[in-house]
């Protein structure tokens, strides 16, 4: 007799788990905060290029985890409709809203792209790679070199000196990495209250 049988389960078992404690748009919109805090601290340079890309990567799947539960909800379908001017039916749809409503994201969507396919390639709008420059840019630079950045929700982050030297750019010009992450966070807050807690999955 075997140490191990397996065992029958059954069929309602077979919905997918939810991801590790994972159960909302709400949690992964917090996780994408404290991804955010990580590369503001990180001082090594391959950290502040994992700890971004990996703010960029959660901040592009939240269309996935908000769309879950939007699709199936009537009221939230409204909200949605209201807001984007026109009937969103599917995923993809939602997504070309969400770039358009939020430039921000279209970055961090085709930071997405081209790390999965291990290229950087000219998508149809922008191009997107990881730049570093030295001390350019809007945010005010310490003597140390590092910058703290004034959200609109009052919060301010102090980023070191090597966050504040990553860049985006669409092959025409840079943008702070710091600031594009920080407005898809207020980005994506602001609309999970105004579609309200019916997206909670």
């Amino acid at each position: 007799m075997p140490l191990w049988e397996p065992q029958l389960t059954p069929p309602e078992s077979l919905a997918p788990p939810k991801s590790l404690a994972m159960q909302s748009s709400r949690d992964m919109l917090e996780k994408l905060k404290r991804e955010i805090e990580r590369f503001a601290g990180s001082i090594i340079r391959q950290e502040v290029v994992d700890n971004g890309l990996n703010a960029a990567m959660t901040a592009w799947h939240l269309t996935d985890w908000t769309w879950r539960k939007i699709q199936d909800s009537i009221p939230q379908r409204r909200i949605l409709t209201a807001r984007a001017g026109t009937p969103i039916k599917e995923l993809k749809e939602f997504q070309e809203f969400v770039k358009r409503d939020c430039t921000e994201l279209a970055y961090c969507e085709g930071i997405v792209v081209s790390t999965r396919h291990f290229a950087f390639y000219k998508l149809p709008v922008f191009s997107t790679k990881v730049a570093e420059r030295f001390k350019i840019g809007p945010a005010p630079i310490g003597k140390d070199g590092g910058a703290t950045r004034h959200p609109p929700t009052g919060e301010s982050i102090s980023y070191t000196t090597q966050a504040s030297e990553l860049w985006i750019t669409d092959g025409r010009s840079l943008t702070s990495a710091a600031e594009i992450l920080e407005n898809a966070f207020q980005w994506w807050r602001k609309f999970i209250d105004e579609v309200g807690e019916t997206v909670e999955m």
